[in-house]
């Protein structure tokens, strides 16, 4: 795979999991995260959407 390739899949992949997040938040749907300790947390979507974007969560 060329460096060229590489750069669109990684971009692509970013597209998708901004837009997958962006709806969750939309639907004030949770995540599955792991915490420090390995353990799986649910955390509310609008939240990580905020804090990864600088962006205010959508709404309907």
């Amino acid at each position: 795979m060329s460096d060229k390739e590489y750069e669109i899949l990684v971009k692509g992949l970013e597209k998708a999991e901004y837009n997958t997040l962006r709806m969750k938040a939309m639907r004030n749907e949770m995540v599955l995260q792991t915490d420090a300790n390995g353990d799986i947390v649910r955390v509310p979507a609008r939240e990580i959407f905020e804090k990864l974007y600088n962006e205010p969560a959508p709404t309907f």
